[in-house]
Parts: C-alpha cells; sequence; structure tokens
C-alpha cells in the first residue's frame, strides 16, 4: 500500500496517448484478456512495438508485464476498464477519442476529475490509503491559488516532499494545514519534516532507509503529475521544477477548482466498471449508458478490423499533420492493416473526415510542456503546423550553422519570417546571447533565404515566455529593424482550432505575429480591418 498519492508511469511523458488507446482497443476491447499464453498482452506489446510506440526489444519473461502497465496507466487516466466477465473496454471518454472527437478537452477533463480512492487505487500494487479522499490535480491547483504559497511550489521538495504525503482531502482546512507545511519547509528544510516520515510514508513494498532514498521516487509521482497535469495547460513547470499558474490561465484556474473542489467523489471504486463509467465520462456528459453485454456490440472480424484501421491511423497523426484523407494516407494504411484500399477509405471517411489534427496537436501540448529533449520533435511540429495546416512555404534550417529552427515564405502574401521554437518546458526569456542571436539570425537571413521574398518578422514559440520578453522583442527590433513577437504552444493550439471554421490568411498571420510583443489570445482574434 502507498501511504502518500502514487501514479503509474509507463513512460516518462504521455506523448502517443490516443494511439496507445486505440491499439488496446483495437487488440483487446470486448474480449476476454487473461489467458495461460499472455497471448493478450503479447499481442498489445508487439503492435505497439510496430506502431513506434514503445521501444523494440526481447522480452525477458514473455509475460506481457508491459501492457499489463500500459493498462493500468489507461485505467487511471478514465480512458478503459475491465468487466466482471474479464472483457476490456473503453470508457465513453476513450471511445469518443478513438471516433475523432478532439482529445485535449477530454483529457483536460479527465485530469481535473482524477481522485484518490479509484478503481486504479483502491486495491492491489497500486492501493493509496484509505484517508486520502482527494482530487489530487484540484489539490495542487488550490495551492497554487492560497496567497501565502506566491502563486508557485517546487516540485521537488515541496509536491513530492509534503504535498502527496499531506494532501488528504480539497477542504480549505487541509489545503492551509499543507500550505503551513510548505513554508515551515521552506524556513527550514528537511528539519522540518516529521522524526518518524520515512517509516510513515514508505510504502509497503519500498525499502527505504533514508529519506533521499524515499524521495526519489516521491519525485517521480510529483513528475509524472506535472506530466499529467501539462494536457491542461493550466501549469507551468519552470527550470527547476517551479510550478507556476500559466500566464492567462488564472480565471480558467480558478473556474476549475470551483466546479470540482466541492464535487461528491464517485463512490465503489472497488466496482471498477461502475466506477470507470462514471469517471471516464468526457465534457458535457454525466452518464454512460452504453450497453456492453455480450452481443450489445460487434467484436467480429468486420469491427476488429476497423479497430485496426484507426489504431493505425491515429499512430500515423500523432506524429504527422493529416489535412485530408488522401489516396497516399489510405494506401498506407491498407499495407499496415492488409485491409482492402476500399475498406480503409470508407472507415477513415466516416470517422475522421477532418483529418487527424486534433490528435497532433495534443502531442504537440505535450512536446511544448516538456524539456529540452524534446526540442528537436517541437522544431518539427511546429514547421509542420505553419506548413501543412497554415499553407506555408517551409525550411528547416537550424542544423545549418548559426540559423534560427525553421523559415516561412507566403507566396500570396509576399513575405517571409523567421520562428525559433524552445521547448524548454520553462518560461522564455530572450537572454543577451540569444538577442544578439536572433540579431545575426536577421541580418544574416539573405544567406540562408529559401526564395526571394523579403523578411517580415521574427517569433519566438514557446512554452511560456516572463514578462521581460516585450523589452527584449523590443531591444531586438531596435537594432534589427524588423518586429517581431513571442507566442505560446497553447496558442498555436488556439490559432490552429480556430483555422477550422476561420482560415487566417497569410496577411491576418503577419499582422499577428509581428505585434512586437508577447501575444495573448485576444491577439488571436485579429481583425484584419483593425490595426
Amino acid at each position: 500500500m502507498h501511504n502518500t498519492w502514487w501514479v503509474t508511469r509507463p513512460k516518462r511523458d504521455i506523448r502517443g496517448i490516443v494511439p496507445i488507446l486505440a491499439v488496446f482497443a483495437s487488440q483487446a476491447e470486448g474480449r476476454k484478456w487473461s489467458y495461460p499464453d499472455k497471448r493478450t498482452e503479447l499481442a498489445i506489446e508487439s503492435a505497439l512495438e510496430e506502431a513506434g510506440l514503445k521501444r523494440k526489444g526481447r522480452r525477458r519473461d514473455q509475460q506481457g508485464g508491459g501492457a499489463r502497465t500500459y493498462r493500468a496507466w489507461l485505467k487511471s487516466l478514465g480512458l478503459i476498464f475491465m468487466d466482471t466477465e474479464d472483457r476490456m473496454w473503453t470508457t465513453l471518454a476513450g471511445s469518443l477519442i478513438l471516433q475523432g472527437e478532439p482529445p485535449l478537452p477530454i483529457m483536460s477533463k479527465l485530469v481535473l476529475s482524477t481522485q484518490f480512492p479509484s478503481a486504479f487505487s483502491a486495491s492491489g500494487p497500486s492501493k493509496v490509503a484509505d484517508r486520502f479522499h482527494v482530487r489530487p490535480f484540484v489539490f495542487l491547483l488550490q495551492l497554487l491559488r492560497h496567497p501565502d504559497l506566491h502563486g508557485y511550489l517546487d516540485e521537488r521538495d515541496e509536491i513530492a516532499k509534503i504535498v502527496i504525503a499531506y494532501g488528504e482531502d480539497n477542504s480549505d482546512e487541509c489545503v492551509d494545514s499543507v500550505v503551513d507545511r510548505i513554508l515551515e519547509h521552506r524556513r527550514r528544510g528537511d528539519s522540518s519534516l516529521e522524526p518518524d516520515y520515512v517509516e510513515r510514508f514508505k510504502s509497503s513494498r519500498t525499502q527505504a532507509s533514508s529519506i533521499e532514498h524515499l524521495t526519489g521516487n516521491f519525485r517521480d509521482i510529483a513528475n509524472t503529475l506535472a506530466n499529467q497535469l501539462s494536457l491542461t495547460q493550466l501549469v507551468t513547470v519552470q527550470q527547476g521544477g517551479r510550478w507556476e499558474i500559466t500566464t492567462g490561465a488564472e480565471d480558467a484556474v480558478d473556474e476549475a477548482i470551483s466546479v470540482y473542489r466541492d464535487l461528491d467523489l464517485i463512490q465503489k471504486p472497488q466496482d471498477e466498471e461502475f466506477f470507470q463509467r462514471k469517471f471516464g465520462v468526457p465534457p458535457g456528459r454525466t452518464k454512460d449508458n452504453r450497453s456492453l453485454i455480450p452481443g450489445a456490440q460487434s467484436v467480429g472480424a468486420a469491427a476488429i478490423l476497423e479497430k485496426e484501421i484507426t489504431s493505425a491511423f491515429l499512430a500515423m497523426s500523432a506524429s504527422r499533420v493529416i489535412t485530408a484523407l488522401t489516396p497516399e494516407i489510405c494506401d498506407e494504411i491498407a499495407r499496415r492493416t492488409g485491409a482492402s484500399v476500399k475498406i480503409v477509405d470508407r472507415v477513415l471517411a466516416r470517422k475522421f473526415r477532418a483529418g487527424g489534427i486534433d490528435t497532433f496537436m495534443t502531442e504537440y501540448a505535450v512536446l511544448a510542456f516538456g524539456s529540452r529533449e524534446n526540442a528537436a520533435a517541437f522544431e518539427e511540429a511546429t514547421a509542420s503546423i505553419f506548413s501543412d495546416i497554415f499553407g506555408f512555404k517551409v525550411a528547416r534550417v537550424g542544423s545549418k550553422g548559426i540559423r534560427p529552427d525553421v523559415v516561412i515564405s507566403s507566396p500570396v502574401g509576399g513575405y517571409a519570417a523567421i520562428l525559433d521554437a524552445k521547448a524548454y518546458g520553462v518560461s522564455y526569456s530572450a537572454t543577451h546571447d540569444h538577442r544578439n542571436r536572433m540579431v545575426r539570425y536577421i541580418r544574416e537571413y539573405r544567406e540562408y533565404a529559401i526564395d526571394d521574398n523579403p523578411l517580415a518578422f521574427f517569433g519566438y514559440v514557446v512554452s511560456e515566455y516572463k514578462p521581460t520578453i516585450d523589452g527584449q522583442l523590443a531591444d531586438i527590433s531596435r537594432e534589427a529593424q524588423i518586429p517581431g513577437s513571442a507566442i505560446t504552444a497553447r496558442d498555436i493550439i488556439r490559432m490552429v482550432e480556430r483555422h477550422k471554421t476561420h482560415k487566417y490568411t497569410h496577411e491576418e498571420i503577419r499582422r499577428i505575429l509581428s505585434k512586437g510583443r508577447g501575444l495573448t489570445s485576444a491577439d488571436l482574434m485579429l481583425d484584419p480591418e483593425v490595426d
């Protein structure tokens, strides 16, 4: 048993959540899970490897432990459940994601709804102590909005050592008590912790002999919480593990706290199907009334093939922007699944008529709030958005000496621009070195230009920017005589969402990204007739 909050972590971040769910649905939904030869688990592991979602390698025990860990992960996120007949099903939320509904708002709701106790944490190796009756992510937001903490939490010491151990419920009294412990730790460090801290909070499976040993695991828990909360885009994790409310998200955080803090916890966590059907509902829905009794949902060959096609498409759309169902896309999926092109075209046209942009943007949100390890992938994804969604001519030139990451050019607008993508997972500041580098990029632009269009602006695409960014952008603009801006990944996501119904012209994008400051969501609604 865990005497703290506990979450499973099959991988370092939550990229691939949608295609991983699709693999589980294609390989196991509606079918018996447990066999002596572990055929279900091994089939899932093979499918994850073939889709590039799990590293290939020789499985030491052939027992399918990796698949079971992923299954626990998906259950903890409210996407699947097991029924009393040992069959796996997707929840209503999971099912709608696989039918092409945008994943980000659904996943954000599931994260904020997460509670202890739950079907995931009520029993077995993942059991969390019964003293916890809390929505953990809402508790974290309550702390970040508490005036005495001055708007920040430290992941490694305060969340890992204090919050996950003492955050028992969402009451103001409990929040205040945890705040007092955090403030005392800020004054005295680990000496403020109780003398029996290690013995009290180590799990029944841990042989921790020191606080350093114990809190190494606790820091993994805190980091996993950060990865999951990143889907809501409400919190930014700064360098060194400092959590802050994302700039401009204060009202959204207050609304989330208001909605979820006093909401009754779901009862009967030991009844997995009952609990997960209530937990795993999308925004705007309160019940899952689907009939999942044998025969009510087809699990025949045609249904299985459709799930395999869906799985292949979602894996593909997680790694590239798919704006239309082209013959090339259908051909590739037909080769992967063995289905005829005609069947693939029919399935995709019914489920993903608008392409796979939403899945890609879910991955983009995770990349932006990750670390520098994701820098290349974030840069590539940003280039793909401007090329495949907004229709620019694009080249990645960052690997060719001292160059910006991306150059975009608009034949119709008659201009070009340079973009630097900064996936630091922290608030970005254009330091002296970065400002000098951008000035150099601008002055040497003709050396790496991709056509004859003149340079119109520069931009930084970041997870978040610091308040100092406006002055730094002004300094660059004065010296280089080119306007610029900084835009967050969440606002890129908002632009993509708006582009579905109001397609930005290249002139609108030029005007937005030439504002000369850090942009806000209000800037995205730019009237093309008004400066």
